[in-house]
């Protein structure tokens, strides 16, 4: 870092444009100037810098002093402290819909927002989502200006189903374990759900002393009878024998 370029007057133009420190480049000589997230607005308004502002002044360094400058903006401590405020709200509120998201300020009144999903959701709860993150983001006069949806692939009920099915009798762990093998983000509080809805359908029993999960005849009329190595009953034989080996 340098005490001071040269530009007349420099320590006025950091103190108006809240430069928080430069560097000069030495590869191609151009100033790197550093303002925080936090300082940055849409528009210009006190206590603020807008981006319209900062594009001038490059303009004008390049103009009157020929000095090339790039802007950095950097993140700040209270910037990322409200957005994880807004995380923790965001899944709290959608506590069976959301695992984790992420909220990104690109400057102290705009925010891109990335939400991960437990799984696919219609297109209703999402727009529920939204509607709940404008009415957050709006009182702080904060702007939602990017939102994307991060939906994992995660087993569908069958396949739920046929794996219980070759590792019967299983544990809510075991199949967690197993399941994860191609779906690695699977979360165990997930999937206890979509045990209790095939439970419900009476496609398995839950064993209440021993913890784990059996298929019913009825699941079992519900899978693909498929003659193929991925059968499950193949692959359960195949298990078996491996054991007695």
């Amino acid at each position: 870092m340098l005490n001071q370029p040269p530009i007349p007057k420099f320590d006025e133009l950091r103190a108006e444009y809240f430069i928080s420190d430069f560097v000069i480049r030495s590869s191609d000589k151009v100033m790197v100037l550093y303002v925080p997230k936090d300082k940055v607005s849409n528009k210009a308004q006190k206590g603020f810098v807008s981006l319209k502002q900062l594009d001038n002044l490059q303009s004008k360094l390049e103009r009157e002093f020929d000095v090339s400058t790039e802007i950095v903006l950097l993140d700040s401590d209270s910037l990322i402290r409200v957005g994880e405020g807004f995380v923790v709200l965001l899944k709290t509120t959608f506590q069976d819909i959301i695992t984790d998201a992420q909220v990104s300020f690109l400057n102290a009144h705009n925010v891109s927002v990335t939400i991960e999903l437990t799984e696919f959701v219609e297109s209703s709860k999402k727009e529920a989502v939204k509607a709940f993150l404008k009415a957050i983001l709006t009182p702080a006069q904060i702007e939602l200006q990017t939102l994307q949806w991060d939906e994992i692939e995660l087993p569908s009920l069958i396949q739920i189903l046929s794996s219980t099915k070759k590792l019967q009798p299983v544990k809510l762990d075991s199949l967690q374990k197993y399941l994860s093998e191609d779906y690695p983000k699977l979360q165990m509080n997930w999937l206890n759900k979509q045990l209790d809805k095939l439970i419900k359908k009476r496609a398995l029993v839950r064993e209440s002393e021993a913890e784990t999960y059996v298929i019913t005849a009825l699941g079992l009329n519900v899978l693909p009878k498929t003659a193929n190595r991925n059968n499950s009953d193949i692959v359960r034989a195949l298990d078996l024998g491996k054991r007695k080996w």
